[in-house]
């Protein structure tokens, strides 16, 4: 197994490249679809996954960090809770296991932090490349219908479709993020075309798209990168001056272009946003999330530590009468999800490496990769209202901890690493931890 592949220019060895691609890569909702494209299948091996990953690190469990015991330790407490209330409630070891897949974030950012730097893996550019193609690969197969018209689509499995014309869903565009930073971050720190091609090319599949859940949460990241990245000397402040100007001329001219081109376009576009900041009127797609809001909320403070539990799934959906009895609330909204089935005991240990997050992205000792993972990361806090976060975002904040607590290792100046080695040099030298012998 030590064999060495290269994909995307970056070295794997066989074993790491199969943990990669089993327990985090097939986390992504479009790729997995593309491996094995039947909803019940996907499903069954994410659940069976996810009992496997946490028993990995429950037999690993003396290799863990404090922190990191101190978080399998509270999830334990509540998973313990809910063993004792099925068996006496139910006469079941565990009535639901999606209440432990529900919390199984906490466990899988902890698994894919510690797998990370067990591997010794630099995985940002990886996971960029990876997005970008993905994208066009998922597009080429299943894309032919995609329009701006919205128009709804009746499928016997949606997998991760939108069910309408924009063809892929919110969770899978919003993790184009990461590329979007990423390129970003590049052009700005090597000033080369390919890179500037590429965040632009993000930029207008984030755009197209029309998830506007993604639109503010890709302007919240850019926010949040350029803050940090700027705070911690990672670009001067004059190119992003410079890229600002830059961008204002070229948005003016574009501007003009689709008006006189698409004369409806940009109306269009602009009736899209102007619902970001008025979600919950009666003619918009928000309006459901904002009555789920307002239907669970005062239930969710009624049992407030640990929330409704398996009772959460026995009751009736006060809302809606189309999916099937005892199968879940089905919430939109991440953040209450956790609170009515977990409370707020549950939603803090979910969500709090994310806060933890925050706090950091005010330091100034912060690597780029750190920066541009954080300013995702924090992205999902805001995404959260309107979407329960993927499972693979959860994987990110885990490579965001990594790199957080990782050494910082001396780079040579960028532009003379790409003109003296080829890329695959760089990244094996990186990797101290292992000795590439062919």
């Amino acid at each position: 197994m030590n064999r060495v592949i290269k994909i995307f220019n970056y070295q794997f060895y066989v074993k790491e490249f199969l943990v990669i691609f089993f327990t985090l890569l097939l986390m992504e909702n479009i790729f997995s679809w593309l491996v094995m494209p039947v909803s019940v299948i996907v499903l069954m091996y994410e659940k069976l996954l996810s009992i496997v990953l946490f028993a990995f690190i429950l037999y690993n469990f003396n290799n863990l960090k404090r922190n990191e015991k101190i978080y399998i330790g509270l999830m334990m407490v509540i998973l313990v809770r809910l063993m004792f209330d099925s068996m006496i409630n139910y006469g079941t070891i565990f009535q639901q296991l999606t209440m432990f897949t529900v919390l199984f974030p906490v466990a899988f950012t902890i698994y894919v932090k510690c797998i990370s730097r067990s591997l010794d893996l630099d995985l940002l550019e990886f996971m960029a490349k990876f997005y970008l193609v993905l994208y066009v690969v998922f597009m080429a197969v299943y894309g032919r219908t995609f329009s701006f018209s919205l128009e709804m689509v009746t499928m016997d499995d949606y997998g991760p479709f939108s069910g309408d014309s924009r063809i892929i869903h919110a969770r899978s565009i919003f993790m184009m993020i990461v590329p979007l930073i990423f390129f970003l971050n590049q052009y700005l720190k090597l000033g080369k075309a390919k890179y500037l091609a590429a965040f632009l090319f993000c930029f207008v599949v984030i755009l197209i798209h029309q998830h506007r859940s993604v639109w503010a949460s890709a302007l919240f990241a850019l926010g949040a990168y350029l803050f940090m990245a700027i705070r911690n000397n990672i670009i001067p402040m004059g190119k992003v001056a410079r890229l600002a100007l830059g961008s204002i001329l070229a948005l003016a001219l574009v501007t003009f272009v689709v008006s006189q081109v698409f004369p409806t376009m940009l109306p269009f576009l602009g009736e899209r946003f102007s619902e970001i900041f008025d979600p919950a009127r009666e003619d918009g797609t928000g309006k459901f999330r904002a009555d789920q809001r307002a239907t669970y909320f005062p239930m969710a403070l009624e049992r407030p530590f640990f929330g409704w539990t398996f009772e959460g799934f026995e009751m009736k959906n006060p809302l809606v009468d189309w999916w099937p009895a005892k199968s879940g609330q089905h919430f939109h909204e991440g953040y209450m999800e956790m609170l009515f089935y977990h409370g707020f005991f549950g939603l803090f240990l979910k969500y709090s490496y994310v806060i933890y997050l925050g706090y950091k992205a005010f330091s100034k000792r912060l690597s780029q990769e750190s920066v541009v993972l954080i300013a995702f990361s924090l992205a999902g806090l805001l995404f959260s209202f309107s979407y329960v976060l993927p499972l693979i975002y959860w994987g990110h904040v885990g490579i965001c901890l990594y790199y957080l607590e990782r050494e910082p290792v001396e780079e040579p100046e960028q532009e003379e690493v790409e003109e003296e080695r080829p890329r695959e040099t760089i990244i094996i030298t990186q990797r101290k931890k292992y000795e590439l012998s062919n």
